[in-house]
C-alpha cells in the first residue's frame, strides 16, 4: 500500500511539473505576439501554441482572396513546417488597457516588399500571462 500511494504520489508531481514546463507564461502583450512572430518565421508550430490560448480563433483573406478559418491547433499544423521564412515582420501598433491588447503586425516580402499580410491580434491576460486570444487578417499587395 505503502509503494502504491508513493507511486501515485511521484506520477502526480511528475504531472503537475509537465504541466508547468508546458506552460508559457508571458510577461507582456509584445512578448506573445513575439512568440507569433517567432513561429511563422521559422516554421514553429510549438511557438502558435505557446502564444495563442487553446480556444484562439484564426480567420483571414488570403493572397487569393479565399476566406480562411482555422482553430489554434489547426494553425499550428498549418505554420509547422520547419522552414524559415524571409519576410519583414514588425509589430506597428499596440495598444493596451488594464488586462487587454490589440496588436497589429505587418508582413512584407517578396520584390521590394509588395507582398504582405497585415494582422489584427487581440490578446488578453489571462492568469497572469498574456495569449492572443484571436486574429483576423487580410492579404495585401502595396
Amino acid at each position: 500500500m505503502l509503494v502504491r500511494s508513493i507511486k501515485l504520489a511521484a506520477l502526480a508531481m511528475s504531472l503537475l511539473v509537465s504541466a508547468k514546463v508546458l506552460a508559457h507564461e508571458f510577461g507582456s502583450p509584445q512578448d506573445a505576439v513575439n512568440s507569433y512572430i517567432s513561429a511563422v518565421k521559422t516554421g514553429s508550430g510549438e511557438h502558435i501554441k505557446m502564444a495563442f490560448l487553446p480556444s484562439a480563433s484564426i480567420q483571414y483573406y488570403d493572397k487569393n482572396g479565399k476566406y480562411q478559418n482555422y482553430t489554434r491547433d489547426d494553425f499550428a499544423k498549418l505554420v509547422d513546417t520547419g522552414n524559415k521564412w524571409n519576410a519583414t515582420i514588425e509589430i506597428t501598433d499596440l495598444k493596451t488597457t488594464g488586462n487587454a491588447a490589440n496588436a497589429t503586425v505587418e508582413f512584407s516580402w517578396g520584390d521590394e516588399g509588395k507582398q504582405g499580410y497585415v494582422d489584427y491580434l487581440n490578446l488578453i491576460n489571462h492568469d497572469g500571462s498574456w495569449h492572443i486570444t484571436d486574429k483576423v487578417a487580410q492579404y495585401v499587395e502595396r
